[in-house]
């Protein structure tokens, strides 16, 4: 892993640009068009950039291990809840996927995330151990201000737009609705929204 972030981004970027320009040369020269032609074939292109995005996302994260030891640190010091810097990896590396504009659709029309994911959650519940159980009991037990400050501080930490959306206030209602909801999915509990 590339442990430094600002290396990641610029073999990132280098990588799409490469990439992008090695991959329509290559296509162009298997299908022999010539060059000049791409404005002709530009699903060949479009092609080439969409998969140099995708070596350039794996490049970048593989920068991404600063980041997780530092959302770990700050979730051990904010919640005193321990979790292994690859687990964090892979959340971060989820919550990137999700474009902040459906996070915000999610807040707008408070949509309850954990129903949809009910079967999920429910095969996951097996593998859990009491060590994840109790974790995720500190987590879903704590106030919702309190973890909003730990998602703005993850924000300032990590840039991910999606944690700086769900510090906001519009946000409170559903994050209140989806950890009862998720008391009720992984503890089997049921309390009414104060």
């Amino acid at each position: 892993m590339i442990q430094n972030k600002t290396t990641a981004i610029t073999f990132a970027v280098l990588t799409f640009i490469v990439g992008s320009i090695l991959l329509v040369n290559v296509i162009f020269y298997l299908f022999g068009y010539p060059i000049s032609s791409f404005t002709e074939h530009q699903q060949y292109v479009f092609f080439a950039i969409l998969i140099s995005a995708v070596l350039a996302s794996m490049v970048y994260g593989r920068g991404s291990k600063q980041r997780a030891t530092r959302v770990r640190e700050i979730l051990e010091e904010s919640l005193g809840v321990n979790v292994n810097e690859k687990d964090i990896y892979k959340i971060l590396h989820t919550v990137e996927q999700v474009p902040p504009f459906v996070v915000n659709k999610y807040v707008s029309l408070n949509i309850n995330a954990v129903e949809e994911f009910d079967d999920r959650i429910y095969k996951y519940k097996k593998v859990l151990n009491k060590d994840d159980l109790s974790n995720i009991r500190k987590i879903v037990e704590t106030p919702v201000e309190e973890l909003q400050t730990l998602l703005d501080k993850l924000y300032l930490e990590t840039k991910m737009e999606q944690f700086k959306i769900l510090a906001g206030p519009d946000a409170k209602p559903l994050i209140e609705i989806n950890l009862l909801e998720l008391k009720r999915a992984l503890f089997d509990e049921i309390s009414l929204p104060t």
